[in-house]
């Protein structure tokens, strides 16, 4: 009866090594599955070793079977290990240094087992015929030093797995047991190495293999395939960029510290939508298409930043599609392509003006001259002389209209330096030296802005000159928050919409000339927004984003206008 009960399990061990090595074909991952096909092929051949040593066979075949078993043996542990650091997402396998090492050990070792009939340190091998035949073994010095290193060895291999269990973000108790189940066969081995009457003094790991492949490849083939994402956290994690993993259901099934960082509500299980909205927003890919990019904005309370949402489709389990998404910090690069959009707008926008007054000049011009010298030829002097006066006022006109231009093609460009500049009096130094009337300035805000001062000072020089064509009874200037807020009292636009006032080509006054779309150009130039509405008796433009400081948070420092 103990007989049999020996050769079954060992026959079973073997039979369950051989269906698991059928299964990690389905394997994925190609570490994992080498790794764990080396696991589960040389303990079936182990197992069956060890079954050939009850088997009614000449002593040197039993020896042999022994031998290679304990070969087997040896390279299990070389797989385990294999196995362990591919499962959980480290490289020690592909590091060639060790690999030669392992292979240099392994050759040493094996030769040990082999030679044993020479030197006889390592086992003793004697047929008995009580209680039944089989091979009894007397294992020796060599053989438990080199079962202390291959214990200590496998051990770290297990540290490694349940490591990577308990980081995971899923339920990893089930594969957690069978990894366990891994070392219980130490238990007999232990056992039998003291004399307990019904265990003989064979190698039982061959069957722990078999419960655990068996498990995790057909049980809980699932949790398994699913840990190897969570075992990749370490690398994820060395990641700058930050990246969810979510399944077909747009369930988040992994993450790393940087997504932590960036969607502070990322957790396991939770939707996409709810735990990044904004990049939820721009996630969308299919099975056929397996890559998109796209840009999101995200504000944390410190500034939008603009992040490249990159979209891979992969294999997060069996037959289960997911997503990776990877958000990259592209803020300067979207912030440059924008300028470079606002720069084009704006020198479409000069075209525009140039082509709008150039016409109107050379219309007015034509018509000026043709009438002076009618004038002319009919002896009117006087007349001639005044046509020829407002064909002179109208080429001036054009001329400071292009200067007007130059001078705002080179402020238009990006603020990169900004000064600090105290509110207030820079922007009633700016309307004295712009306003020609002495339109009633009125200022309210105490504080200081982030801004080229030459910029700052055109942009509230616009601001006069605006409420000076409109013929506007007050220009009030506000600071407040992050918001700059011109208001012109009494003065009031010729149109519909107010917005069409920073339009070039579409001046809703005609004596406004130039002055809003300056207004807009200065703004953009310092990343800052700018709409105009209208108001009671008036029009009010209100530059948003400014960067400002209150008077208090600037105490000590030289409060001047000066870049």
């Amino acid at each position: 009866m103990l007989r049999t009960l020996h050769i079954a399990a060992f026959a079973l061990a073997a039979s369950g090594c051989l269906a698991a090595l059928w299964r990690v074909r389905r394997v994925p991952h190609d570490g994992i599955r080498r790794g764990l096909a080396g696991l589960v092929g040389a303990s079936g051949v182990w197992a069956t070793a060890e079954l050939i040593t009850f088997l009614p066979l000449p002593r040197p075949a039993v020896v042999a079977a022994y031998q290679i078993g304990l070969v087997a043996g040896l390279t299990t542990v070389g797989a385990w290990l294999y196995f362990c650091s591919a499962y959980t997402g480290h490289d020690y396998h592909l590091n060639p240094l060790y690999r030669r090492v392992a292979a240099a050990v392994f050759v040493c070792v094996s030769t040990l087992k082999l030679t044993n009939g020479l030197h006889g340190w390592y086992f003793e091998l004697e047929v008995v015929t009580t209680p039944f035949r089989y091979a009894n073994i007397d294992l020796l010095g060599l053989h438990w030093l080199t079962t202390i290193v291959a214990y200590s060895l496998t051990a770290v291999g297990t540290y490694m797995l349940f490591r990577t269990f308990v980081r995971s973000n899923i339920d990893t108790t089930a594969l957690a047991v069978l990894v366990g189940l891994t070392i219980v066969p130490v238990v007999p081995n232990v056992m039998a190495a003291f004399s307990v009457p019904w265990l003989l003094a064979n190698n039982y790991e061959p069957a722990g293999v078999a419960v655990f492949a068996l498990g995790a490849l057909y049980v809980v083939d699932g949790t398994f395939e699913r840990v190897t994402w969570t075992s990749h956290r370490q690398l994820l994690d060395s990641i700058n960029d930050a990246v969810i993993v979510v399944d077909g259901d747009d369930v988040v099934r992994e993450f790393n510290d940087a997504a932590t960082t960036l969607f502070p509500g990322v957790e396991a299980g939770s939707s996409l939508s709810a735990a990044a909205p904004e990049l939820a927003a721009h996630a969308g890919a299919t099975a056929e298409d397996t890559a998109n990019s796209r840009f999101c904005s995200v504000d944390r309370g410190t500034g939008t930043r603009h992040y490249l949402v990159t979209e891979t489709v992969m294999t997060i389990g069996p037959e289960r599609t997911g997503r990776a998404l990877v958000a990259t910090d592209a803020t300067e690069a979207e912030r440059q392509r924008r300028a470079a959009r606002r720069q084009s707008d704006q020198l479409e926008g000069f075209s525009t003006a140039v082509a709008h007054e150039l016409r109107n000049t050379l219309s007015i011009a034509d018509g000026s001259v043709d009438l002076a010298a009618e004038a002319v030829a009919a002896g009117d002097e006087e007349a001639a002389a005044e046509h020829l006066e407002r064909t002179d006022a109208v080429t001036d006109r054009m001329i400071g209209v292009a200067e007007t231009l130059m001078q705002m093609a080179r402020l238009s460009q990006r603020v990169t330096d900004p000064a600090t500049l105290r509110f207030e009096p820079t922007v009633r130094e700016a309307v004295r030296t712009a306003d020609d009337h002495d339109v009633r300035l009125a200022v309210e805000g105490d504080g200081r802005v982030r801004a080229c001062s030459e910029r700052w000072s055109e942009l509230v020089g616009c601001a006069a000159r605006l409420a000076e064509e409109l013929d506007a009874a007050e220009l009030a200037a506000t600071l407040s928050g992050d918001e700059v807020r011109f208001r012109v009292v009494g003065g009031q636009l010729d149109c519909a919409d107010p917005s069409t006032l920073f339009d070039y080509g579409a001046v809703p006054h005609a004596e406004a000339g130039l002055v809003g779309p300056n207004i807009r150009a200065l703004a953009q130039a310092h990343g800052w927004e700018v709409e105009a509405t209208d108001r009671d008796a008036g029009i009010e433009i209100r530059v948003s984003g400014v960067t400002t400081e209150p008077a208090a948070d600037a105490d000590g420092r030289e409060a001047t206008g000066d870049d």
